[in-house]
């Protein structure tokens, strides 16, 4: 089954870590038994007990002396453990004398048996076993460690010189010391410690049976084994290892220079740290020296797998192009339906040739029955599985139209499942964004990356000037209280669609944002290609006893999903998105809630439309990782991550993009009066609110029209559903995070605002919710490193200056002039399809943003093995930038 930490808030079909923990007598820890314990439960911590199993046991009964997990080995007294040699140290556990001189360094031996690391590599060891000297003082070389600078100093002087302390500045640093670079509460990059690639550190965390109650803990602090368990000189029993010791921890009071008293913090490295053989900590190979010389090579051996298909994987599942005056086509690669339903949706059969030998395609629904010409597919019979990758469906968009449709691919009859959906979002105007900083780090402190002193880390966003689904931006309005008409029809273009959290598809609001009139959607029925449409109104969508609000137990029932209780836990997510897929216009709601927790209503769990228990499939939207195959966003965009979502009473400062500088981001504050935005009223006589606005240089993250949300209610209050699936509440509109909340609860984070007239009140870090609940998204542009790398939230370099506060979406007049043609080359040129790129380096890494001539951004992307495929563009002039660069390339397409 399952296991989860001690502080999980839900176990349902799952156990607590701690219950795998396995406590031997001290009369029967040998070394013979304790080891086949470990070989037999893999994922248990041992501990050796007192023989009354009244407590642990200890050496001496020495309390500093806990016995070793592996306990003691006839024929060795406990100071000869180390010789055990369980992962090969250098040494072979044996002190020497004279232990600090160059000669005195032990070499590589053959790797252990017992060594975890893999073919090539293994666990590094430190170079003499010594634990000190034999007045007992811990004075080891620091380079002795395979973790240390290089520095013969001993370890007890250069820790009294205050060198483990790494400071604000390499002032008054000496060189072996110098470019320590670390990221407060997440890890260190040594990538040139005192000159030498060291490598980056992220936290491990620790268990220490005697500290923190013996749970994971210090998940930011970076604990890492070598291969030498240290001893004494003497009979002294052994019971630790040394360890590389990290603490990275801006939380702590400590002020590491007194030259700058503001910056507060713990920030220590130990390249000759200790642990207790009992804890639990990672390991960090290095490359074996001797397995080929020393003939124990033994490469790994893999199992011929069945076939995979992953061609399309991460395509996106919105195409976002702006209207034109002359019909234009939109091709969408179908490659990504087979790759994700035989990858992801456990369903392997779909790769058979009869499963893709007549292809269709349909306009499921759309806003706009003028908007798509005719759909079709290109190659509709593929020959082969690799064939598939030239399949497309062709969406003709005719000429000054706007607006979404949702199309969907099948096989053999539209009548048949949905193989996977996309969305098409026609905008009336370029999709702008505003960049926005947290707050500006302390530029003079150089060594800890965007030091500020409260929050967790600094943010550098640019979001989308629009909610997913909008065809124009909430616009900047002049009087709040009475917008024009003008004003008025921009705001009911920005209200925008509804997602549930972590599905890919949209669902109509069927309300604008301006007056809240009801609009319908029209249902699409292609036949070779030609439309004709039904419409869909809001009351027969809101029906309740109709065919688009279906419970959880009717979807998942043996006509539909067919979950079983018996069913692995794998297979129920598979099911369950495979239904969510197959549906994309069904609001998936739930039977019955979570219960709710009385005696702590903050633990009580969310109600999840994916299964009848929370928290599974976290990263549905792509948590602390890449984008999502089911992110919604379009090309280069994705739905927002935070970096933390464990929420300390008075510490919850930074976490997410939307956070404000000082404050508290899961407190509701006053739009008008701390965030210094702006309410928009729909007039003098309908004072209800539409949206706000943040135009404040302070806090300039854009504009957002009230469009409801679906479902809502207070789950840690236990409020009732009832009316709330049929129902858009304009009092609680939110804006959906990629992140559920901590502790295994599942409730998913957002931003929350409370329109009513008298609150006007937003909560940047809001985990409230259930997630069923329907919300806007705004996303957010991805940023990529030299290779080509998604980055995550963290940025990864000094932020030395605020982002200009304008909102970006077109190249100046100045770029656009600014024509390069050297360096990178482009063919063909004219393109009619695939646009490839040669570059110098010839390597991997290259994304492009294409602007048509008016500078308005059009398509953005990646060349994906030195190609891309530009058909969806109208035919025309553009103007092609990479990598954000200022060199700018006029390609044609044809």
């Amino acid at each position: 089954g399952r296991i989860r930490h001690r502080g999980a808030k839900n176990f349902t079909g799952a156990a607590n870590f701690d219950n795998l923990r396995k406590f031997v007598l001290l009369s029967n820890a040998t070394v013979s038994n304790n080891l086949k314990l470990s070989v037999k439960n893999p994922l248990s911590l041992i501990y050796v007990n007192k023989d009354d199993n009244s407590g642990i046991a200890y050496y001496n009964n020495n309390a500093n002396l806990m016995v070793n997990w592996f306990g003691k080995m006839p024929g060795l007294n406990d100071s000869q453990l180390p010789e055990l040699n369980f992962w090969s140290d250098n040494s072979q556990g044996k002190v020497t004398s004279g232990y600090n001189a160059d000669a005195a360094a032990q070499p590589y031996r053959n790797k252990s048996s017992y060594d975890p690391c893999p073919n090539g590599w293994r666990v590094p060891s430190a170079l003499v076993a010594n634990l000190a000297s034999p007045t007992y003082v811990d004075d080891i070389r620091v380079d002795f460690s395979p973790f240390g600078v290089r520095t013969n100093m001993s370890k007890n002087v250069f820790e009294a010189n205050n060198y483990h302390k790494i400071k604000p500045t390499d002032i008054g640093t000496p060189s072996f010391m110098t470019n320590f670079k670390l990221y407060p509460n997440f890890g260190f990059d040594l990538s040139n410690a005192g000159g030498l690639n060291m490598g980056i550190f992220p936290g491990t965390g620790a268990i220490v049976l005697n500290a923190h109650q013996g749970q994971f803990t210090d998940q930011h602090q970076t604990t890492l084994w070598t291969a030498t368990m240290a001893r004494h000189f003497d009979t002294t029993p052994s019971v630790g290892a040394r360890t590389l010791f990290l603490i990275p921890d801006k939380m702590q009071p400590d002020i590491p220079d007194s030259g700058y008293p503001d910056v507060k913090g713990r920030y220590w490295y130990f390249p000759l740290a200790g642990n207790s053989t009992t804890d639990a900590a990672g390991c960090r190979c290095i490359k074996d020296p001797l397995y080929v010389v020393n003939e124990y090579d033994f490469p790994t051996e893999y199992i011929v797998s069945e076939t995979e298909y992953r061609e399309g994987l991460n395509n996106p599942n919105t195409y976002q192009v702006v209207k034109n005056t002359s019909a234009f086509t939109v091709e969408i690669p179908v490659s990504k339906a087979f790759s994700v339903q035989s990858q992801l949706l456990n369903n392997k059969d779909i790769l058979n040739s009869v499963n893709f030998n007549n292809l269709k395609a349909n306009v499921l629904w759309t806003t706009n029955t003028g908007l798509v010409n005719n759909v079709t597919v290109i190659n509709p019979s593929p020959a082969s599985l690799d064939a598939i990758s030239s399949s497309k469906i062709a969406v003709t968009i005719n000429p000054n139209q706007s607006g979404n449709a949702v199309v969907t691919l099948h096989n053999g009859s539209i009548t048949n499942p949905v193989y996977w959906s996309w969305h098409i979002w026609v905008t009336d105007t370029a999709i702008g964004s505003y960049n926005y900083t947290t707050e500006l780090p302390i530029t003079s402190v150089t060594n800890y990356v965007n030091y500020v002193p409260k929050a967790d880390n600094v943010f550098q966003t640019e979001f989308m000037d629009r909610n997913l689904g909008a065809t124009d931006a909430f616009p900047v309005v002049a009087n709040p209280l009475t917008p024009t008409a003008a004003e008025l029809a921009k705001i009911k273009a920005s209200t925008g669609l509804h997602y549930q959290w972590g599905r890919k598809d949209p669902l109509p609001i069927f309300q604008y944002a301006d007056d809240r009139t009801s609009y319908p959607v029209y249902l699409g029925n292609t036949a070779n290609g030609v439309l004709t449409y039904t419409t869909l109104s809001a009351a027969s969508y809101n029906d309740l006893a109709g065919n688009y609000i279906v419970p959880y137990n009717i979807y998942t029932n043996s006509a539909n999903a067919n979950v079983s209780a018996a069913d692995k836990i794998s297979d129920k997510v598979s099911k369950v998105l495979s239904y969510s897929v197959k549906n994309p216009l069904i609001y998936m709601i739930p039977s019955a809630f979570a219960p709710y927790n009385s005696s702590n209503p903050l633990y009580t769990n969310g109600t999840d439309w994916l299964a009848n228990e929370p928290n599974l499939a976290p990263d549905r939207w792509g948590r602390g990782g890449k984008k999502s195959p089911f992110d919604p966003c379009p090309e280069g965009w994705r739905i927002p991550d935070l970096t933390g979502v464990m929420i300390s009473t008075g510490q919850d400062f930074g976490f997410t993009p939307w956070y404000k500088k000082d404050k508290n981001a899961a407190t509701s504050y006053s739009i008008i009066t701390d965030y210094l935005g702006q309410r928009v009223r729909r007039s003098a006589s309908a004072s209800y609110t539409i949206g706000y606005m943040f135009n404040d240089s302070s806090y300039k993250t854009g504009n957002y029209p009230n469009s409801g949300s679906r479902g809502f209610r207070s789950v840690t209050a236990n409020q009732t559903a009832t009316g709330t699936y049929n129902f858009i509440n304009y009092q609680y509109p939110g804006v959906w995070t990629a992140a559920l909340n901590s502790n295994y609860i599942g409730r998913p984070v957002n931003i929350l605002f409370d329109a009513a007239s008298t609150a006007n009140r937003m909560i940047a870090f809001h985990d409230n919710n259930d997630p069923y609940f329907g919300m806007s998204c705004r996303c957010v542009k991805i940023k990529y490193d030299a290779e080509g790398n998604e980055e995550g939230v963290i940025p990864k370099v000094q932020i030395t200056s605020l982002p200009a506060s304008k909102p970006s979406a077109l190249l100046s007049k100045n770029d656009v002039q600014a024509i390069k043609e050297d360096k990178i080359s482009f063919f063909p040129n004219p393109v009619k399809e695939e646009l490839y790129i040669k570059t110098p380096d010839n390597r991997e890494g290259y994304y492009y943003q294409i602007y048509n001539m008016s500078g308005q951004l059009v398509k953005s992307g990646k060349f994906e093995n030195g190609k891309t495929n530009l058909s969806s563009l109208i035919t025309g002039t553009y103007l092609l930038r990479i990598n954000d660069s200022k060199e700018i390339v006029k390609i044609i397409k044809e």
